[in-house]
């Protein structure tokens, strides 16, 4: 087994076994990882804290050549996020961050930049409102996945330019009018809606948050969002179904 340090923000952890646990990270250097924690509930709560969701550690692993789940033998924690521990609505919010890149992204595949979309929205989430935060994410990450790649031009004609013009929840790219019928289930994007989607694109993920914006574009756009990682997941994530099941709660 070859040993590896590497820098990364845990996804999620489940027990195993009677004092083990599962924890899956994103990292920069290996991308998604999964690895066994031996011993974790018998050593206390301060190495428990290192495997704990969102937080931004440290790790060394020792790799499995024949295995995608490794052996975890350290955790050096370089920042916990404790302001997103602090509420439930920050909390559910960041899970679903967290659902969504483990989703769709696969095991050992390095994306560097999506790891800094995470420590990113990580650091902003407790003082940008989340629902306007998610869909700033969710644009930038499926840009870096290169699953919305089309957002100039129609992507079955390549007409440019389109002012107006429909989703394509199949695809991730537009289609302008005379295309609509290779698709007749994609959704109208407005003309704000369409020219918020393409600035996103544009921007880095803080100035992108720091972009002024319509309500209704970004409402239009966390829509489009919604249905098309639906699309691709095959489900409504549960963090997505739980953020749903507290919003009325959350409004009073």
């Amino acid at each position: 087994m070859s040993i590896h340090k590497v820098e990364g923000v845990v996804l999620k952890n489940q027990p195993f076994r009677s004092s083990s646990l599962i924890v899956t990270l994103f990292t920069r250097e290996a991308g998604k990882i999964r690895g066994v924690v031996k011993g974790v509930h018998r050593e206390g709560e301060i190495r428990q804290a290192g495997f704990e969701i969102f937080t931004r550690a440290e790790i060394v692993f020792y790799e499995k050549k024949r295995s995608d789940l490794h052996l975890i033998t350290e955790s050096a924690i370089l920042e916990s996020y404790h302001s997103i521990r602090d509420n439930l609505e920050t909390i559910a919010y960041g899970s679903f961050l967290c659902e969504l890149v483990d989703e769709l992204t696969e095991i050992q595949d390095p994306h560097p930049a999506i790891l800094e979309l995470l420590l990113t929205a990580f650091h902003y989430l407790s003082v940008i409102p989340p629902e306007k935060l998610t869909t700033v994410f969710t644009v930038k990450f499926f840009g870096e996945m290169g699953l919305i790649p089309y957002t100039e031009s129609c992507v079955s004609c390549n007409a440019k330019p389109i002012e107006r013009g429909y989703f394509s929840i199949k695809q991730g790219a537009l289609l302008c009018d005379g295309c609509r019928s290779r698709d007749q289930g994609a959704p109208a994007i407005s003309p704000a809606g369409l020219e918020l989607l393409r600035t996103l694109s544009r921007m880095d993920m803080t100035e992108g948050l720091r972009q002024p914006h319509s309500a209704h574009a970004f409402t239009e756009v966390h829509r489009l969002m919604t249905q098309f990682l639906n699309y691709r997941t095959g489900k409504v994530l549960r963090s997505r179904r739980f953020i749903d099941s507290i919003r009325p709660a959350l409004s009073k």
